[in-house]
């Protein structure tokens, strides 16, 4: 791994780790970084999402990046692959599937967009959909989940 995507790996573990202490104390133990995580963050931010309307813009935005740095983290313990930062949308992203295929996820604007209400931004289904892709992907298909 090269210095860079290290520093970018430590990164978005550390935002993950900020989601997990600024979590309720009730989900702490099961933001393990399995399957079954990711439906505890979605009920976490469905949560938050009735109480939106009194979020300052600044925090919504970093709730969106501590929480989409622990869906990256665990979708990258669960399917592998690696990380990128994404120039155009100032984001990491996580590449899986390479060199076949390039099964790509980001997640801070879908957490975002979940935090501001939008049910048909729900997280483990957005996940189940990238775990599916990078069970068979297709030689040469590059598919971005965002």
């Amino acid at each position: 791994m090269t210095e860079q995507k290290n520093e970018l790996y430590q990164e978005i573990e550390a935002w993950a780790q900020n989601a997990i202490l600024h979590s309720p104390t009730w989900s702490i133990n099961q933001l393990d970084y399995s399957e079954k995580s990711i439906s505890v963050v979605e009920i976490i931010i469905g949560e938050l999402a009735e109480k939106n309307f009194s979020i300052p813009e600044e925090q919504l935005n970093m709730i969106a990046q501590e929480y989409g740095c622990y869906l990256l983290l665990t979708a990258q313990k669960l399917y592998g692959g690696e990380f990128y930062w994404n120039e155009e949308l100032e984001q990491p992203m996580l590449i899986c599937c390479e060199p076949q295929a390039a099964i790509v996820l980001l997640t801070w604007n879908k957490v975002k967009g979940r935090l501001l209400g939008d049910e048909a931004d729900h997280l483990a289904f957005f996940l189940e959909g990238f775990a599916e892709a990078t069970k068979n992907p297709e030689n040469g298909s590059q598919i971005v989940y965002l």
